[in-house]
């Protein structure tokens, strides 16, 4: 169930006070809540980010940091289109080529040798095909690591990378802090899951046991705030009382419902197939070594 089907549910069970709903705070607690289980119920993502002021934004299901990658744009090939000229007056973009990579004017493509370190961005624009391509530099993490923004299996933390790239990264929250300031950033990240439009996704493996405690945790922060404006009509703070008596039960059993891998097996095959859609959008450098 995406996000906006979860919300309508709980504006049709509280009709009388649907005028007094703040969606974006309902938001705000449900991803908030969601991020307390963990890894359990978190897919892997990636997404290039852009650093200004020494500073980049995460996505908003973003939980911890498996990859960061600094990489600089170094070339575009254009399928499709006919007359380069007319492409270079409508776009403005840079080309660098770099060892061991080179471009075939003939072809219009980059050829690479099997050592190549190049990341390739497939966007599709009015119609035609444009392969941006970036040359990646691993990041290194400073100290002071805060564990819950960082997986324990990130390959950034690595010895050889840590101590010996320039350029560094910390995160906090959905922010990562560079020292250098301005770029952009291969990450790969654990993640809540969406769905194709990006929206979140509330999991339901098997019991619903996790639906059912954010539907009535959800329920009763909004009473919370009707009570503390005032603005607390006959019979809600009753339901207030009830909903808080339940939350405790409601909780263990979400918690057991997702630490219970094997019963999502089907709901993770479903995702993983959209994550390896999104993946195929990119080339990226080899990491097993780093595994």
């Amino acid at each position: 169930m995406t996000f906006e089907q979860f919300f309508a549910e709980i504006e049709s069970q509280l009709p009388t006070y649907a005028d007094d709903i703040d969606k974006l705070s309902v938001k705000m607690d449900v991803v908030d809540r969601l991020k307390k289980f963990g890894r359990n119920i978190c897919t892997l993502h990636e997404k290039v980010v852009q650093v200004k002021n020494s500073k980049a934004l995460l996505p908003e299901n973003f939980k911890s940091l498996k990859c960061a990658l600094k990489v600089d744009p170094f070339g575009c090939n254009v399928k499709g289109v006919g007359n380069r000229r007319d492409f270079t007056d409508s776009y403005i973009y840079k080309e660098r080529i770099e060892n061991p990579a080179y471009f075939d004017e003939v072809n219009q493509e980059y050829i690479t040798s099997c050592n190549s370190k190049i990341i390739t961005e497939k966007i599709t624009l009015g119609g035609e095909a444009f392969e941006f391509y970036y040359h990646p530099q691993w990041l290194s993490i400073t100290k002071g690591i805060n564990k819950d923004f960082v997986a324990g299996d990130c390959l950034n933390l690595h010895p050889s990378i840590r101590n010996t790239y320039p350029h560094q990264i910390s995160v906090n929250q959905r922010t990562i802090n560079t020292n250098f300031a301005t770029g952009e950033i291969y990450t790969q990240y654990y993640g809540l899951p969406v769905d194709e439009e990006g929206e979140i996704i509330i999991p339901e493996f098997t019991t619903g046991d996790i639906y059912n405690y954010l539907e009535v945790y959800v329920k009763m922060r909004i009473a919370e705030k009707l009570i503390a404006n005032n603005e607390n009509p006959t019979g809600i703070v009753q339901l207030y009382q009830m909903w808080k008596s339940e939350l405790f039960f409601l909780k263990k059993n979400a918690d057991s419902e997702a630490k219970f891998h094997g019963a999502g097996k089907e709901w993770n095959k479903n995702f993983g197939k959209m994550n390896r859609a999104e993946a195929r959008a990119f080339n990226l450098p080899n990491l097993s070594i780093f595994r």
